[in-house]
C-alpha cells in the first residue's frame, strides 16, 4: 500500500483526487491533505507519505519552494505537480527538483491515473531492489561469518598457510598487515551451573551476547572472530609491533570498554586471556600465550601474559619460543622452516655445548620433536632409545648439531611424504567420484561427507593441488561427457541435458555454450 498526500488550495480538486483515486487504485491511499505550502511541509515532516500531488500556486509559500523543503527531510518522495502554468521556468525548477510529472489543469482522469500507475510501479521497482539488496546484504554477512569462524579453526589447528591467513585478511577483512595477537574470551552467566550440560545450553542462548561483544569489538579495532565454543570466543587482532608496550596498553582499554557493556547489560563472569603479537606464521604461539593468561590465577580479569611473566627474555624462554615454532612447523611437514629454526638456535648460542642449562634444554626440544614424529606415525627404526643415547652420548658441538639435524630433516620429511600422500589420495578419490557421478546430483558437500574431510578444507585443498576448484572440474567433466552424447546424433538436448547431471535445459545450454563457444544445437548440427 502506498500513501499520497494531495495539496491544493481548492477543495474541489482535492476531492476530485480522491474520487480518482479510490476508484482505481486498491494500493494508494491519502493519508492527508494540505491547503498551501506551510501544511504540506509541516505534515511530510509526521507522516512521509510516498507520493505527493500538488499545485504551485497556493497561499504564503507556493509549491517549488514546499518541495525544496520537503526534498530536504524525505527525498525518496515521488512528486507529481498539477497547475495550471504551462510557463517554462516552473517546468525547469520541476525537473531540476526531480519532479516525477508536471501535468497542466484540468488534468483528465486518465492522464492521473496513468502517472499514477507509472509511479506505483516505479515504486514497486525500488521496493523488491531494496528487498534484493537487504537478501544479498544478509547473505554476504552470513558468507563472512561462516569465513571468520573458519579462519579461526584454521589458525588453531594449524591448517592455515601463510599464504592463505594473508589472502583471507586481506580479501575479506581489508586488514594488510602480518602481525597480530590472539586473546581468549571465557564467560558464564552469573549462578549458572558447572556442568557440561548446563554449560552447552547456555551457550546457545547466548546469541545475543556473542552479537554485542563482536560488534562492539569490531568497532575498537580491526579483528577476526571466532564462534562461540562452549564458554569461550576465540579472538584474533590484527596489530603491528611499533610500540610494544602502548599497543598492549591500547588493547587492553580496548577491550576493557566492550566488557563494560556487556557488564552492564548482562549478569556475566568472565575472564580474557591475552597473547604476544606475532607474525602470522608464529600465531599459534599466541593462542598458547592467551590460553596461559587465561588459566593464571589472581591476575584479575583481563590478563595480558607479560603481566603474569614479565620481561621473561630468558635463554629457557626464548628455545621454549623457537621450541614451539619448531614443532608447529614439524606438524605442517615443512622442512625449509623447520631446519631454519634449529639453525638460529644453533647459531645464537654458539657455545651451547658448553652451557648445561642451554644444553638439557635443547635436548628436551629433541625429546618433544620425537613426539611429534610418533604422534604422526613415524617409528624409530633403531632400537628403542638409541636415539636418545645417541644424542646424550655425543663428543662435540658438530656433532650433536649433525644429529639434531639429520632428526629434523628426517623426521619433517617423513610428515611432508605423508601429507603429500594423504592430499594426493583425497585429490585421487575426489577425481574418482566425480567421474564416477558426474551425471548425478553432485556437489562439494556430497564428496567433502564421503571423504570425512571438511567442505572448507577440500575446496582449498583440491585448489591448491589441481589449480582449479571442485565446480570447475566437475562441470569439466559434465561438458565433454555433454559433447560425446551430442556427436552420437542420438539424443534431444533435454536428454543430453539431463545424462549430464543438469536438471535445467536452459541452464545448460548457457553453460555449454560459455565453455564451447558454441550452443548445444549448432553444436550437435556440426558434427552429424
Amino acid at each position: 500500500m502506498y500513501s499520497l498526500m494531495v495539496c491544493d488550495d481548492e477543495q474541489i480538486m482535492i476531492e476530485s483526487v480522491r474520487h480518482i483515486v479510490e476508484k482505481e487504485f486498491s494500493n494508494v491511499r491519502i493519508i492527508e491533505t494540505a491547503r498551501s505550502g506551510r501544511e504540506a511541509i509541516e505534515k511530510t515532516l509526521t507522516i512521509k507519505p510516498d507520493i505527493i500531488l500538488t499545485d504551485i500556486k497556493m497561499p504564503g509559500i507556493n509549491g517549488l519552494d514546499a518541495i525544496k523543503e520537503i526534498k530536504k527531510v524525505h527525498n525518496d518522495v515521488k512528486i507529481v505537480i498539477v497547475s495550471v502554468y504551462e510557463f517554462f521556468e516552473y517546468a525547469k525548477q520541476a525537473v531540476e527538483l526531480g519532479v516525477s510529472e508536471y501535468l497542466i489543469k484540468p488534468v483528465k482522469k486518465e492522464r492521473l491515473v496513468d502517472t499514477l500507475q507509472r509511479i506505483t510501479d516505479q515504486l514497486d521497482d525500488e521496493r523488491r531492489k531494496y528487498r534484493w539488496e537487504l537478501e544479498a546484504k544478509e547473505r554476504i554477512e552470513k558468507m563472512l561469518t561462516a569465513v571468520e569462524h573458519s579462519f579461526i579453526y584454521s589458525l588453531l589447528f594449524a591448517q592455515a598457510q601463510k599464504a592463505d591467513i594473508s589472502r583471507y585478511k586481506r580479501e575479506f577483512f581489508d586488514i594488510d598487515n602480518d602481525t597480530g595477537f590472539i586473546f581468549v574470551f571465557a564467560f558464564r552467566k552469573t549462578g549458572s551451573r558447572s556442568d557440561y550440560d548446563a554449560q552447552l545450553s547456555d551457550s546457545l542462548d547466548n546469541e545475543e551476547l556473542y552479537n554485542l561483544f563482536k560488534n562492539n569489538l569490531k568497532y575498537r579495532c580491526k579483528c577476526i572472530v571466532g564462534p562461540v565454543m562452549l564458554d569461550r570466543v576465540v579472538v584474533y587482532a590484527a596489530q603491528s609491533i611499533d610500540d610494544l608496550y602502548q599497543q598492549r596498553v591500547h588493547s587492553i582499554s580496548c577491550i576493557e570498554e566492550v566488557m563494560n557493556l556487556l557488564e552492564k547489560k548482562y549478569d556475566i563472569e568472565f575472564k580474557i586471556g591475552i597473547g604476544r603479537i606475532h607474525k602470522d606464521q608464529d600465531i599459534l604461539l599466541s593462542y598458547q600465550e592467551a590460553l596461559k593468561a587465561l588459566n593464571s590465577e589472581g591476575s584479575g580479569r583481563i590478563v595480558h601474559i607479560d603481566d603474569i611473566a614479565p620481561n621473561i627474555f630468558d635463554v629457557g624462554y626464548e628455545i621454549t619460543l623457537q621450541e614451539q615454532k619448531l614443532l608447529i612447523s614439524l606438524e605442517n611437514g615443512d622442512v625449509q622452516r623447520c631446519l631454519t629454526i634449529l639453525s638460529d638456535i644453533f647459531r645464537k648460542y654458539p657455545n651451547f655445548f658448553e652451557q648445561e642449562s642451554v644444553h638439557y634444554k635443547i635436548i628436551e626440544m629433541m625429546a618433544a620433536v620425537r613426539r611429534i614424529a610418533t604422534e604422526n606415525g613415524i617409528r624409530d627404526k633403531t632400537e628403542p632409545g638409541s636415539y636418545v643415547k645417541r644424542i646424550l652420548s655425543c663428543c662435540s658441538r658438530e656433532e650433536f648439531e649433525q644429529i639434531c639435524t639429520e632428526e629434523v630433516r628426517n623426521i619433517a620429511c617423513q610428515i611432508s611424504a605423508r601429507k603429500k600422500s594423504n592430499i594426493g589420495k583425497i585429490v585421487e578419490m575426489t577425481n574418482k567420484l566425480i567421474n564416477e557421478r558426474f551425471n548425478q546430483d553432485l556437489n562439494l558437500d556430497d564428496v567433502s561427507r564421503e571423504l570425512h574431510i571438511s567442505p572448507q578444507y577440500l575446496s582449498r585443498l583440491y585448489k591448491n593441488e589441481t589449480g582449479e576448484n571442485f565446480i570447475e572440474r566437475l562441470t569439466s567433466v559434465r561438458i565433454e561427457h555433454a559433447k560425446k552424447l551430442l556427436r552420437l546424433n542420438r539424443y534431444s538436448i533435454k536428454e543430453v541435458c539431463y545424462m549430464s547431471g543438469y536438471s535445467d535445459p536452459n541452464y545448460f545450454s548457457k553453460l555449454f555454450k560459455k565453455h564451447v563457444g558454441k550452443s548445444p544445437t549448432d553444436y550437435q548440427k556440426l558434427n552429424r
